[in-house]
């Protein structure tokens, strides 16, 4: 047990000190399984196998980097010794706000960690199913998968006490591993302290800045301050937490309908629709104060994805009405983010709704007949039909499998 302690020990050591090449390692391998549908008989299934692979290597050494880095002390002399003259980035609010969690909770680290696993491989696991069952047995694989994904999502939100899912729940890889790499010829950025173990930059770091820059990088804001859990309010009442129920059982309704009546059904479709505006409203709803309503509050201002529609001439009352959707400007002092990582969590829900146009009637009435109408165009051509090429083997995948249109 000890001999793999010191293994694993020399494996983390070991990326710490190559982290640039093994990142730019993974992004090539992400790449290269972009362009392999349609190469060969088979090929989308080993695409996604290598994807599925490199990206759960990936959360292995995100795990491991931010660790080592964000750690308040090292036992390895190795580590220390590289970490010595590293730049190290700021923490983010997205990173304090979830590895806190996860040191408080077990809970919630073990339904992280078994979130994003799923994430990672669930369209491998829909292949393979598509593969070796019938229609409605692997529908009912997809439906297992978000039902386990949804039961841990509600363990999320009850181990942050009642506060909705951040996406991702666990701190991600936000610098450039080559920051870690230094010059030995050159001063270290920064030194570590022996009595407390905590890092802090040198004076070289300030070569080649000026002295004013170099002080505003260190202000912190109201946010850098804030205790974790006050990075993202918990729910205030019912609607609030229904909301929340509401969107996280959104997946499930929508392939449980997918399972009943068919892709090209306009059942699942709308109904999905209207189950995501729901929660959406009812969200807004629960943070105006009592006694008002959102909906007779002012509009918001024209988005400027609105008024490019106009420059360019296009009139389409859907694209219209998702594009004053993705408006992030608040109407009311209650529905403006407390945080830049409730704030992005808000964004983030709001452009999922833009994957509406690869589901169902719109996917099959119009997105489809636009791309596949952009491919026959550019087949000829030769950088831009290279592209054209690629977009044409995917069209029979986003029919096929579900997961290349989800969220």
């Amino acid at each position: 047990m000890h001999s793999r302690g010191r293994q694993w020990n020399a494996y983390e050591t070991f990326l710490l000190q190559n982290a640039s090449q093994i990142t730019s390692l993974e992004s090539s391998l992400r790449s290269i399984t972009y362009f392999l549908p349609g190469r060969f008989k088979d090929a989308e299934l080993a695409g996604e196998a290598i994807y599925a692979l490199v990206h759960l290597l990936s959360l292995y050494h995100d795990s491991v980097l931010f660790r080592i880095v964000y750690s308040h002390g090292t036992r390895d002399a190795k580590v220390a010794n590289v970490l010595a003259g590293a730049n190290i980035p700021k923490l983010s609010l997205h990173a304090r706000y979830t590895s806190y969690w996860c040191t408080v909770s077990k809970r919630y680290g073990y339904a992280a960690r078994a979130l994003m696993l799923i994430e990672a491989t669930q369209l491998l696991a829909e292949m393979v199913a598509r593969r070796k069952l019938n229609k409605q047995r692997a529908w009912d694989v997809v439906i297992a998968i978000e039902v386990v994904k949804a039961f841990l999502r509600f363990t999320l939100v009850r181990t942050t006490q009642d506060r909705p899912v951040i996406s991702p729940p666990l701190p991600q890889r936000e610098f450039d591993p080559a920051q870690l790499e230094r010059n030995p010829a050159a001063l270290p950025m920064t030194w570590r302290g022996e009595r407390t173990g905590c890092i802090r930059r040198s004076l070289a770091s300030m070569a080649g800045r000026d002295a004013y820059e170099q002080l505003l990088s260190f202000t912190l804001t109201e946010q850098d301050v804030s205790a974790p859990p006050l990075l993202v309010r918990a729910f205030q009442n019912n609607m609030a937490r229904f909301a929340e129920s509401v969107w996280i059982l959104r997946p499930c309704i929508y392939v449980i309908l997918l399972r009943i009546y068919g892709a090209r059904d306009p059942r699942p479709f709308t109904t999905s629709f209207v189950v995501e505006l729901l929660a959406r409203t009812l969200r807004t709803n629960a943070l105006v104060p009592r006694g008002k309503s959102a909906s007779n509050l002012p509009p918001p201002p024209t988005t400027s994805i609105s008024l490019w529609l106009s420059v360019l001439g296009i009139e389409n009352s859907f694209l219209d009405w998702l594009a004053s959707s993705l408006s992030v400007q608040p109407r009311h002092p209650s529905l403006k983010p407390v945080s830049a990582v409730e704030g992005e969590e808000w964004t983030a829900r709001k452009r999922s709704l833009w994957w509406y146009l690869l589901r169902g009637p719109v996917w099959y009435r119009w997105t489809r007949p636009k791309i596949a109408h952009f491919v026959t165009r550019t087949e000829h051509r030769r950088i831009i039909g290279f592209f054209g090429s690629i977009a044409k083997e995917y069209l029979p995948l986003i029919d096929e499998y579900y997961y290349y249109a989800a969220v």
